[in-house]
């Protein structure tokens, strides 16, 4: 099953992170981190480990990077009860009982001894991000001058607590447990949605027409039935907004309500534009617009931000011994797979 997760997000906060409270929820018997500076190999490692890992027929949930989609920033292996994760900012980790149920992986060893002097590269890079975040923090003040009427906010929510009675039946257990993960995430891609784990997870799809913030209306009436009916739940916010969810997934049920392209479609939006006058709906399309233009921005800048990091990544590159990371994983594979620490 092919299953890939965002743990960070670039939200019109900041950045927000999942990782704690993944752990948490997850609880992994074995926990190695990944410390080491750009271009020392950690994504590469991570990758490794999970191709011997799939080579062995265990099935592998990789965490992709929000900063570049096409890097690892972890993997678990849930018949394992392991993870890996690369520990370095923004996401900072520390391994859980050093020594026992947590370890570190140091990958600064293999750093040769001349590594260039890269601070110019990392100002800039890091000064890109410093504006993506302004234009994103933007684009959220945007949104922020639309507002669910609250008749329409109520009527959604009483028509999300009429499809959990139809559609979630009691399971027999007590209380189900949630984990919250994100399946999005604004990149310099723009805009990425990992549709095909939230297919995977639950085949039959009900796609929510939203706007103003409804989803979240029904989403999480819709969530709370189902933990109380002993259902399992992955709540899956918006990268941008992380305080609203996006999609609730009950795979358990093969059920999965989402935002955006789907099954079957629930047209909330309808409900959302009867409650507002012109004006307001005028003023709801208006406030989109900006925020396609301060995201487009946004985006632009991450995209220059990327190109700094990865020119800092080439300058450390031919200074890392790569043949000694990759031994090192495939040692660390071994273990894993023989069963030891």
């Amino acid at each position: 099953m092919d299953i890939s997760i965002f743990l960070g997000s670039n939200s019109y906060s900041g950045f927000y992170s999942l990782y704690e409270d993944y752990l948490a929820a997850t609880k992994p018997e074995k926990v190695w981190i990944l410390k080491g500076g750009a271009g020392c190999g950690k994504s590469g490692f991570l990758r490794r480990v999970a191709q011997k890992m799939e080579d062995a027929g265990f099935s592998v949930h990789r965490i992709l990077c929000s900063g570049d989609p096409e890097s690892l920033d972890g993997i678990r292996i849930p018949e394992l009860n392991a993870a890996l994760f690369d520990g370095t900012s923004p996401h900072v980790l520390e391994p859980p009982l050093v020594g026992q149920k947590g370890f570190y992986v140091d990958l600064s060893q293999f750093y040769g001894a001349e590594v260039p002097d890269l601070s110019l590269y990392d100002a800039a890079y890091k000064e890109h991000y410093r504006r993506a975040y302004l234009w994103l923090g933007a684009a959220g003040q945007a949104e922020e001058t639309v507002s669910l009427p609250p008749e329409a906010a109520e009527s959604i929510r009483k028509r999300a607590l009429s499809f959990a009675g139809r559609e979630v039946k009691k399971s027999g257990r007590s209380e189900g447990q949630a984990i919250t993960v994100f399946t999005d995430a604004f990149t310099w891609k723009g805009q990425l949605s990992l549709s095909s784990t939230r297919s995977a997870l639950c085949p039959r799809l009900v796609s929510l027409l939203s706007a103003a913030g409804a989803a979240d209306c029904f989403l999480r009436p819709l969530a709370e039935s189902a933990l109380r009916r002993g259902w399992d739940v992955i709540l899956c916010p918006d990268p941008l907004q992380p305080q609203r969810l996006s999609h609730v997934l009950i795979p358990g049920l093969g059920l999965g309500v989402v935002s955006g392209p789907g099954g079957r479609k629930l047209h909330l939006d309808k409900t959302v534009y009867a409650a507002m006058d012109s004006q307001s709906r005028e003023s709801c399309r208006e406030s989109a617009a900006l925020q396609r233009s301060l995201l487009a921005s946004a985006r632009k800048e991450l995209l220059l931000a990327k190109h700094y990091h990865d020119r800092l990544e080439a300058q450390v590159n031919s200074q890392v011994n790569f043949a000694g990371v990759g031994a090192l994983a495939d040692r660390l594979a071994e273990r894993l797979l023989a069963g030891r620490v």
